[in-house]
């Protein structure tokens, strides 16, 4: 049922442009949970989810549209999208879970499953990594497929994934019990397995004919537990995300290791780093900007951000739900960083020094949503480059309008829509604001 009430409107006097936010924000969707995100080099940002399906936002999360054509849901049952990439040409590639490997090459619109040489089964854990090669104009995809310790496999493609190859595990531990991710060095031809369960991190430089353990603790000697996080830098580098067994002697908790030297070697990357020591703890997501930025998420304690590529870190949870855990995080090539929580909806983080300029054409700029949570009220800033009939309306996490107000003519220059949210059942909401043709939206929750 609708609830109808007056609009209030506050008119500030100032007229300048709203900045990027200090903080994180939610944006309006996805309301599945999201497993993996990317952005291209359009700044598009994509997120797999768990309902069979892939989200795009145009618009750096203010709008989300589900992308399915032709992605096969697993049957009765939704089943997650695991990992997803971006490679030449903006190509996207997915892994859905018990279901194969997907292309797109129309931003997503649809997608074309591609064999990859063997049966998946229903119970297949599947991940995707992926290099551009052969001058920009190729993309190589490295896949791996976990059904179980006896049915582990690995495969590689050079043309984009028109066909594939399969990758020999050779002396990999027959015991090795979960394959969490693929990854191709960015320097050379080795190809690098994180496996689970004090397995180790394996790297192969001749295409899985052999494959070294690389993952021994320098300092102590100790085997590390589980890997399921890597990426690189603009320098080449390598991080990968290091989780700790409760014997661990260096650290307890969740921590990023690097190497500069192809895995030659690893150094940890823990000044500042909030060691919690929460045992079984993951590092979920790894994200690098080229000027340095860098954010990391782990599954049960918060989220981490570095201004110099990881050599000093500080927490980065403010706005985040609950404690800033996460399963994914990416940065757009203009520096903002959007992060996938433990459960629905995404949020972002604008970076201020561009977020201005990239707005500049709108007809409005809408704020954060405040304060949030909210109990009784909400007040939503806005921004109206010229004088426009100014519309807005609350809807809950399902899409349907709970709370319309009506239309108001709004001056040039910044304001505050306020609403009353004592009527509103606790839960997730957003407000959806119209001027012109322009949607913009902003999430919130009310709480009691």
């Amino acid at each position: 049922m609708i609830r109808y009430a007056a609009l209030a409107v506050t008119i500030l006097l100032a007229s300048s442009l709203m900045r990027g936010n200090e903080y994180w924000e939610i944006t309006s969707g996805p309301t599945a949970s999201t497993r993996c995100l990317v952005s291209n080099s359009k700044g598009h940002v994509f997120a797999g989810t768990e309902n069979s399906a892939v989200y795009r936002s145009t618009n750096l999360g203010s709008d989300w549209v589900r992308l399915d054509n032709n992605i096969d849901d697993g049957g009765p049952n939704f089943v997650t999208v695991n990992s997803i990439v971006c490679g030449a040409n903006d190509e996207l590639v997915i892994a859905v879970n018990g279901v194969g490997i997907f292309r797109s090459r129309d931003n997503g619109d649809t997608w074309q499953k591609l064999d990859i040489g063997a049966s998946i089964p229903s119970n297949a854990r599947l991940s995707v990594s992926s290099k551009i090669i052969a001058g920009g104009t190729k993309t190589m995809l490295f896949v791996g497929l976990d059904a179980g310790a006896s049915n582990l496999a690995m495969f590689l493609s050079e043309n984009s994934g028109d066909s594939f190859v399969s990758v020999p595990k050779s002396n990999l531990p027959g015991a090795m019990s979960s394959l969490f991710e693929t990854f191709m060095s960015p320097n050379s031809d080795k190809l690098f397995v994180l496996v689970s369960y004090n397995k180790g991190l394996y790297r192969s430089a001749n295409r899985g004919a052999s494959w070294t353990r690389i993952d021994s603790d320098p300092q102590s000697g100790e085997s590390d537990d589980n890997f399921k996080s890597m990426t690189y830098d603009k320098n080449g580098h390598l991080y990968v995300g290091r989780n700790a067994l409760v014997s661990s002697t260096h650290s307890k908790n969740a921590i990023v290791m690097k190497s500069t030297n192809d895995g030659e070697s690893w150094f940890y990357l823990d000044k500042g780093w909030n060691n919690n020591d929460i045992t079984n703890n993951k590092i979920s997501g790894i994200a690098i900007a080229p000027d340095g930025e860098v954010y990391a998420t782990t599954e049960k304690s918060g989220t981490f951000y570095s201004t110099d590529f990881g050599a000093n870190w500080v927490e980065r949870n403010e706005g985040l739900s609950g404690d800033g855990s996460a399963n994914a995080v990416t940065i757009t090539n203009r520096r903002h960083a959007f992060i996938a929580p433990i459960g629905p909806f995404i949020y972002r983080h604008l970076d201020p020094s561009t977020s201005v300029q990239e707005e500049r054409s709108a007809a409005m700029q809408v704020g954060n949503a405040s304060p949030n949570p909210a109990v009784d009220h909400v007040r939503i800033p806005v921004t109206v480059l010229m004088t426009a009939p100014v519309s807005a309306r609350i809807v809950d996490a399902t899409g349907q309008t709970v709370l319309e107000p009506m239309t108001s003519m709004l001056d040039r220059g910044m304001h505050t829509l306020q609403f009353r949210t004592e009527g509103l059942a606790p839960g997730c909401y957003h407000a959806r604001v119209t001027v012109g043709g322009q949607v913009l939206t902003r999430g919130f929750v009310v709480t009691r």
